[in-house]
């Protein structure tokens, strides 16, 4: 029997070293007659575990795949510490939280006063009954002025029947100035006014003057309840305002007298120097107001 050697297996790369004991002369490389010689393309067809692998090392690809797998560690096991129950004496119960006092808000009447605001204090109003007590007042006088008209036989047919209106009006303005307030006042002062103007009207035939007259009845009458109230109380707000409303309602009263009367002569009666000198007059009031507006608005700037 013969020795045969067999051929070294193919490196992948040029550069890998040779062994001097694994040199083999290109006669021993050289395919046998008497052997078997399968190629690669052969087994191409194979399983992958029959196939070798031509063109890796084996060492190389065996260090790749272990590198490759992921090494897990086994975790360690915690076992559970068993529960410590703690018996129900040593318990305490927590103690409530005292409880904070809670300030209160400081009102408007315990906050302190800025020193630029001074109290005024109003006296109380009485109230003596109230409306109730002031119609029964009027009602009264105005049967007793009644029962002396029919007693003692005075013509009032012709001139004097306004009388039952202003009667009733200055009733209402004496029992608001002596305790019934604002609410006896403020109509009596509605109806006073309203009497005088039908008594104007009455006794000179002057109807056509409702154009301009009504301004003295509202605001004008409003004002003088106002204004007297404010006078018994010693409001100054009060009285301001009073005086306000009797001022817008003569100037109405002006300026509707010049324009209906002065201008284009709705009533036909003359009035003489009162009529010609109402347009002047007007405009003077006018200049007068406006001056004395600019020189309160210069002191304040």
């Amino acid at each position: 029997m013969t020795k045969r050697k067999r051929p070294g297996k193919a490196t992948s790369g040029a550069d890998q070293p040779v062994s001097d004991e694994g040199k083999t002369s290109a006669a021993d490389n050289a395919p046998k007659e008497d052997m078997a010689h399968i190629s690669p393309d052969l087994l191409a067809g194979s399983p992958d575990i029959f196939a070798p692998k031509w063109t890796e090392d084996p060492t190389s690809a065996s260090a790749s795949d272990v590198a490759e797998e992921p090494v897990v560690e086994a975790a360690p096991v915690e076992t559970p510490e068993p529960a410590v129950e703690t018996p129900a004496e040593s318990v305490e119960p927590l103690a409530p939280a005292e409880s904070t006092p809670v300030l209160a808000p400081q009102t408007a009447e315990t906050a302190p006063l800025p020193h630029y605001v001074t109290a005024t204090p109003h006296p109380a109003r009485a109230r003596t009954g109230g409306s109730s007590a002031a119609l029964g007042i009027v009602l009264v006088v105005v049967g007793l002025f009644a029962l002396g008209v029919v007693v003692f036989g005075i013509d009032l047919t012709q001139y004097g029947w306004p009388l039952f209106v202003i009667i009733p009006g200055l009733t209402l303005l004496v029992v608001g100035f002596l305790g019934g307030g604002a609410g006896a006042s403020v109509p009596g002062g509605i109806v006073t006014a309203l009497g005088l103007v039908l008594a104007y009207q009455s006794s000179t035939g002057d109807w056509a003057s409702w154009a301009f007259a009504w301004a003295l009845i509202a605001p004008g009458g409003v004002g003088l309840g106002l204004y007297l109230q404010a006078l018994r109380d010693r409001d100054p707000v009060m009285l301001r305002r009073g005086r306000t409303l009797m001022f817008i309602a003569a100037m109405i009263f002006m300026i509707g007298f010049v324009f209906f009367e002065s201008i284009l002569g709705i009533s036909g009666m003359d009035y003489g120097v009162v009529g010609k000198a109402a347009l002047p007059g007007l405009l003077v009031v006018i200049g007068l107001i406006l001056l004395v507006r600019s020189i309160q608005r210069s002191r304040q700037a």
